[in-house]
């Protein structure tokens, strides 16, 4: 499984795409890989902005970090939370989610909530 963010372009489209960074963790969200470079302020995840900044041009298409409506996933405790821009919580972008964090048919997850999260902190210019 895995924890970090996400943004989701052609989000209104039948094929949405995201865009992540990620790391692998086990069910109380401590990564399994050495020297990931968390930009979080906890320093266990990863932050929008930094990260943003960080990606190639081709990918960010020279956009601000919140061009797109955007997401987090989050572990702790056996349990997954993902929150998101509510104009995510939509079915085939949860199930793109789950997929690529490998939170579906996991054994060691025992619950994964969806937060559609409406404040500023998800806000997306698009």
């Amino acid at each position: 499984m895995k924890k970090g963010i996400f943004w989701c372009r052609n989000h209104r489209s039948d094929n949405p795409e995201l865009i992540v960074i990620t790391a692998d963790c086990d069910q109380n969200g401590k990564t399994l890989q050495s020297g990931v470079p968390f930009s979080s302020k906890s320093r266990d995840n990863f932050n929008h902005k930094a990260e943003w900044e960080r990606m190639d041009r081709r990918i960010t298409e020279g956009n601000p970090f919140d061009y797109w409506p955007r997401g987090r996933v989050e572990i702790r405790n056996g349990k997954a939370a993902v929150y998101l821009n509510p104009e995510l919580n939509r079915e085939a972008i949860v199930e793109k989610v789950m997929q690529v964090f490998e939170l579906q048919n996991s054994e060691t997850i025992r619950s994964v909530r969806i937060i559609s999260d409406g404040s500023s902190h998800y806000k997306y210019r698009m």
